[in-house]
Order: C-alpha cells, then sequence, then structure tokens
C-alpha cells in the first residue's frame, strides 16, 4: 500500500512538473479571486519563467500594462492551471490561472515590481506548492531549507506590507466587499443614518458643478442681470437633483455607468458619439479651469499664471492616478470648503436682501438674446453632462451599506447635499456680483475679473476670498472632468474604468484621463481665449444635456434595464421639465446664433 501510495505521489509531482514546464512568454494571466485586469485595454501576460539549474520552475515572471507598467514574481506553487493551448483559436501562446486570495490584488502597489509569497496570507494552511515541494520541506535537503526560508521571508514582509497598507486600503476593501458583506457592514454600523462618510459622488458632483468656468457664468449673469434671474437657481435645484438622482439610482441599480448603459442598450455607434463631444467639450472646461485656477494664484501672488498651470496639472495627475481615492475623496470634501468663501463674499457685500428675495421667487427673462443667452448659461452650468457621467459611474462603485433600499436613501441623501450645497454656492456668487457689480455698473467676462473688480468695492480681503474659492473649485472640478471624460470612453469600449483601482489594473481609463489632461494643458498654454473655449463647451453641453436626460427617462422606465426598480413619478415628472426646459434653452440660444444676435 505504501509502495502505491509512493507511485501516486511521484506520479502526481510528473504531471505537475510537465504542466509548469509548459509556461511559456507571452500567456495570458487569470486570477481565481482579485483582479489583474483581465478585461482591460491591456491584458496581464507571463512576461518571463525562471528556472532552477536543473530545468525546474522557481518563477514566473508576470507583466501588465504598456505605460502603467506592474510585474508580478509568481511562486510556481501558486501556478493553479495551465492551458497551453489557445481554447479561443486566436493564435495565442495559451492562458494560465494564479491563485490568489480575496483582497490580496489589493494590497499591490500603484507601480513597480512584487513577489508573491508562496502562500497567500488570507490562507497560510491552504495546499498551495506542489507535491514536491512539500516533501522537499519535510526532507532536510539544503533545497528544501532554502524553499522553506525564502518562503517564510516573503510572507513575513508580505504581512508587514499588508499591515502598513490596511488603513490606507481600507475604502478599497470596502468597496470591493461582496454583498452580503456590505449588508452586514450596514447592520453594524449604518443604523446610525446618513453621516459624512455618505457623502461621495452626489456631493462631489454638486461642488464640482460649480467649478471655475461655472463661476465665470454665475458672476457674469450677477453682474449683467442683476438679482432678476436668481429665481433660475430656484428651478434649477430639484431639475438637478432629479437628473442626479435618476443618475445614482440607475449605477446603483444595474450596475452599469452611463457610458455602459449607452453602449449596452442603445448602440456603440450612438454612445461612441455622445463620449466624442463630451470629451471635447471636457477639455474645453478642463482648459479654462486650468487658466482660472492660475489666474487665481496671480490675484494672489502677483506672479504670472502660466507659471503654475503646469504644477497644478501634474499635481493633479499623480494624485487622482497613483493616489487611493478613498483618501482622495476626503481631500475633494475638505477642499469643497473653499466654496465658503463665495457664501462670505456674498454676506460682506451687503445685499438689498428684499430685491434678492423678489428676484428669487419673481421669474423674470428679457427678450433680448444677451438675457436669454445669459439664462441659458446659467442652467447649462448646473444641469452638466459631466456631472452625469460621473454620478452614475462613481454611484455604481461607491460602497454603501445595508441592502438596496437603503443604499438607494443614502444616495438620494448624498446627491440632495450636493446639490443643495453646490446650488446655495452659485447662488451667493450671483448675489455677491449683483450687490457689488451690477450696482456699479461694472462689466465683467471672467470669474477673475470678478475678484478684480470686488477689491475697490468691498477691499482686498474680498478679492482674496473670491480668488480662494475659484482656486479650489478648480482643484475639486478638474478630477471630476477627467474622470468623466475616462468613463465615458471606457464605458463605450467595454474597458474597465474605476479610480479606485490601480493604474496598472484599468490602464485604458488612466491613458484617457492622462490624454484628456495633456490636451486640455496645450490647449490652455497656446492662449486660446478662455471665453471661447468655455462658449463652444457650453454649446456642446447644451447638445447633450437634453439627450442625455432623455435617455434617463427611458431607461430609467424600463423595466429590463432597471430589474423592476423603475424611477418614481415625482422624479420622472421633474425629467420631463428638465428636458423640456433644456430643449427649449438650446432651441432659444441656437435661434439667437442664427439670426445673428450673438454677434
Amino acid at each position: 500500500m505504501f509502495q502505491a501510495e509512493r507511485e501516486n505521489e511521484c506520479s502526481m509531482s510528473d504531471r505537475r512538473e510537465r504542466e509548469l514546464d509548459a509556461v511559456e512568454p507571452g500567456m495570458r494571466v487569470e486570477t481565481t479571486d482579485g483582479d489583474l485586469g483581465e478585461h482591460d485595454i491591456t491584458r496581464p501576460v507571463v512576461k518571463d519563467v525562471m528556472r532552477s539549474p536543473g530545468g525546474d520552475v522557481e518563477k514566473v515572471i508576470v507583466e501588465k500594462g504598456a505605460i502603467f507598467k506592474k510585474t508580478l514574481a509568481v511562486p510556481p506553487g501558486r501556478v493553479e492551471e495551465v492551458r497551453p493551448e489557445d481554447e479561443r483559436g486566436d493564435g495565442g501562446r495559451g492562458s494560465l490561472t494564479i491563485t490568489t486570495n480575496p483582497g490580496e490584488v489589493d494590497t499591490l502597489t500603484p507601480a513597480g515590481t512584487e513577489e508573491l509569497p508562496a502562500r497567500g496570507p488570507a490562507n497560510p494552511g491552504d495546499d498551495d506548492d506542489s507535491l514536491l515541494g512539500e516533501v522537499q520541506e519535510e526532507v532536510p535537503t539544503v533545497e528544501g531549507l532554502r524553499r522553506k526560508e525564502a518562503e517564510t521571508a516573503a510572507s513575513a514582509a508580505w504581512q508587514t506590507r499588508a499591515t502598513a497598507d490596511s488603513s490606507r486600503e481600507q475604502g478599497r476593501l470596502e468597496h470591493t466587499a461582496t454583498r452580503e458583506e456590505r449588508q452586514q457592514l450596514g447592520e453594524r454600523e449604518g443604523r446610525g443614518g446618513f453621516s459624512l462618510r455618505s457623502l461621495g459622488p452626489g456631493f462631489l458632483a454638486g461642488m464640482s458643478g460649480n467649478d471655475p468656468t461655472a463661476v465665470t457664468a454665475y458672476a457674469v449673469n450677477g453682474a449683467m442681470n442683476g438679482y432678476g434671474q436668481l429665481w433660475l437657481m430656484l428651478l434649477a435645484t430639484p431639475l438637478f437633483q432629479a437628473v442626479q438622482y435618476a443618475c445614482a439610482k440607475i449605477g446603483r441599480v444595474t450596475q452599469l455607468g452611463l457610458a455602459d448603459l449607452l453602449s449596452a442598450h442603445y448602440g456603440r455607434r450612438m454612445a461612441g458619439m455622445i463620449a466624442g463631444l463630451l470629451v471635447v467639450a471636457n477639455v474645453a472646461l478642463i482648459a479654462g479651469d486650468l487658466t482660472a485656477i492660475g489666474s487665481g494664484i496671480e490675484l494672489v501672488t502677483g506672479v504670472r499664471w502660466t507659471w503654475f498651470v503646469v504644477p497644478v496639472a501634474v499635481a493633479l495627475w499623480y494624485l487622482t492616478v497613483y493616489e487611493n481615492f478613498g483618501m482622495l475623496k476626503k481631500v475633494f470634501v475638505v477642499m469643497s470648503l473653499a466654496f465658503v468663501a463665495y457664501i462670505a463674499t456674498g454676506v460682506l457685500a451687503h445685499p438689498q436682501w428684499g430685491h434678492v428675495l423678489a428676484g428669487t421667487f419673481v421669474p423674470h427673462v428679457g427678450r433680448d438674446f444677451a438675457s436669454v443667452s445669459s439664462a441659458v448659461a446659467l442652467l447649462g452650468a448646473t444641469l452638466t453632462p459631466y456631472s452625469m457621467f460621473w454620478q452614475a459611474q462613481g454611484e455604481k462603485e461607491e460602497a454603501r451599506p445595508g441592502p438596496l433600499p437603503r443604499q438607494l436613501r443614502l444616495a438620494a441623501l448624498d446627491v440632495g447635499t450636493g446639490t443643495l450645497g453646490g446650488n446655495v454656492v452659485a447662488y451667493f456668487i450671483i448675489v455677491s456680483t449683483s450687490a457689488t457689480l451690477f450696482a456699479h455698473h461694472r462689466t465683467i467676462t471672467t470669474a477673475t475679473d470678478a475678484a478684480r473688480a470686488l477689491e475697490p468695492l468691498l477691499g482686498p480681503f474680498a478679492k482674496y476670498l473670491f480668488a480662494a474659492g475659484l482656486i479650489g473649485a478648480g482643484l475639486v472640478a478638474i478630477p471630476i472632468l477627467l474622470a468623466s471624460t475616462s468613463y465615458a470612453v471606457s464605458g463605450t469600449f467595454g474597458w474597465t474604468a474605476s479610480l479606485w483601482r490601480k493604474p496598472w489594473q484599468s490602464e485604458g481609463f488612466y491613458l484617457i484621463l492622462t490624454a484628456a489632461l495633456a490636451a486640455s494643458l496645450v490647449v490652455a498654454l497656446l492662449g486660446i481665449d478662455p471665453l471661447q473655449l468655455i462658449f463652444w463647451a457650453n454649446v456642446l453641453q447644451g447638445v447633450l444635456a437634453p439627450v442625455l436626460v432623455v435617455v434617463l427617462l427611458l431607461a430609467g422606465n424600463n423595466r429590463a434595464v432597471m430589474r423592476g426598480r423603475r424611477l418614481g413619478w415625482p422624479t420622472n415628472v421633474l425629467l420631463g421639465i428638465a428636458a423640456a426646459v433644456l430643449i427649449v434653452a438650446a432651441a432659444l440660444f441656437f435661434y439667437g446664433l442664427a439670426t445673428g444676435q450673438g454677434e
């Protein structure tokens, strides 16, 4: 009997060695648990196979990414299955599967070379190694002792780094939890209701809507029309809430971003056209925002704005690509406090509150093109296509506790907080410029003009407040604009897209993000008139916004898409009003352009 077991063990060992001998460079790599980016624009492959002098496989070198590269040294015991022949018949070199434990991939660094331990930290007792390896550990041979020492050292190093990274990766680990784990998390921690931890894509969407280009639209509106169009902010608030909540619910229920939804249900051609228009509009907006940030810093320091654009762009790129998004989200929430500067400026301006209330509740729009275009710009700055893409994808990725109904309630509160906060800030920008620039017949064309014009009226403190808000607005908005651009393109082509993932896991997503920022930086440094950039970006947004709202109506009420959780009638009514308002506003705007009134 012992002889039979011995022969069986030798047979298994021989089979294992033959399987490992079949591993060769170029093979595709998959994992049992985790994600190395198998569905990305680039896929993980075997780069090299390291062998001992005797010809045994010691390590399999796996590489992922062309620009954002990651290299992993995988012990042979981690190789679970080898498929030498390409099952898809596309001329490939085959594939192999490596064993990974839950959360293990998430502890990997954003770049560089790492070595996986012979046994995963989560299951140290699993049978990860080959039978030959186990025999060598039991028998006191030099090779067996060498391997055991190496495995112990590697495992200890892995455990040390995993412990050090645990707090930094906590947000990501919660994000990758299963639905059951999220529900348990909700039962333990979520009974207290809405909290600051619940702030997510909805809050950031509302705050980023006040980017420097939007601040320009609000400031120009106040300087040109006084308090007369404040009622549009009252109208836009519930409409914006409905649009963003519809995006959030669709993302949460379908687990699809807006681009994925468009591609899957309305065709890749339509999704591609919308993504293309969004990319052009967003690049123009980002260029305008970079210029505005530089101009805001120039107001404070007196140094020409062009010196700040490149460092700001590089810093934002690094933070967005390489830093953990859970930490980055907290930074954005804190940076949103800069918007308090606009509220403070509005109070310091000492507006006539009776006129403010009248402008808020009594609708009025002049018949001249300037008044109409100003109203259209105000609505366009509030109901933006990029915020819709951001909201749907962000809600899909956001780890909310509890069952689905509770997650949707938290999403609604998150959206409501962002909508209310963002529109209150916009409201006070209009109030401050109405009380000062309109009252003193000052004309402006940019937000930095508004900041300069406030100094002789309210003193230098007001100028610095307005500039601080401008800088903070751009720093919050640019990463959101970049992400929405990447979401639109990645979703159209079916690439994995997430700010939670490492750059090598979602290389296509981060390459698009990088290209969009580079293009925006070039446009900003070329000295193209930022007003022209904002104008044409608003034109494209005016075309896209009503189309996307109609898509939300159709998709949100499709039983097959929403899995029986269609949008409620209040949301549908507000979406219908939003679509009608946007269509009428766009028609009036383009009619004015066609008849030469905008010249």
